[in-house]
């Protein structure tokens, strides 16, 4: 997402700066997820090698259980980049309600697309894919359309309370 994206999108400089921080704060508590996550799983892997130095000879499944939790810690670390690869595909999409963005993003998470260096494979496909089979979920391109004030032709006729003033104005001389 860029400065001039949002101001071709008709946003002045405030309204662009408003965007950018609220983009900017979920993008800082993901990351800030990202990062706890990952310290959580090297301070395990590091309990994990100093209980593997104990358990040897005591528990003959040892191994097998410490895989385990290495496993899961992995899974839910690649479970939250593909949350925050999704969030920032999303970003610059407008969607036509918040009910369209939550189902589409549910639908692409769902999708498991591969993610490289922080990207998510395939996104701009599945996104191109998903607006020819629903284009209801997103917004018109260009904004919404804008309500033109005045038409060509005869004039609407006027109503009581225009009249009973026509009148008035006439009684005291005045046009």
């Amino acid at each position: 997402m860029k400065t001039e994206d949002l101001k071709a999108l008709g946003l002045n400089d405030d309204q662009v700066q408003k965007v950018f921080a609220m983009n900017g704060t979920d993008m800082n508590d993901l990351k800030q997820q990202v990062t706890t996550l990952t310290t959580e799983r090297d301070a395990a892997r590091s309990q994990l090698g100093e209980a593997n130095k104990k358990l040897e000879g005591y528990d003959p499944e040892w191994r097998a259980k410490a895989e385990k939790a290495e496993n899961d810690a992995k899974e839910q670390v690649a479970a939250l980049q593909n949350d925050f690869a999704a969030q920032t595909a999303i970003s610059s999409v407008k969607f036509s309600s918040e009910s369209a963005k939550k189902a589409f993003l549910s639908d692409l998470k769902a999708k498991n697309l591969p993610l490289q260096e922080g990207k998510l494979l395939g996104f701009d496909d599945y996104l191109a894919n998903y607006k020819k089979n629903d284009p209801g979920a997103f917004a018109p391109e260009g904004g919404l359309p804008r309500m033109a004030a005045g038409t060509s032709g005869q004039p609407a006729a006027p109503t009581a309370h225009e009249q009973a003033n026509a009148a008035l104005r006439a009684a005291f001389g005045h046009r």
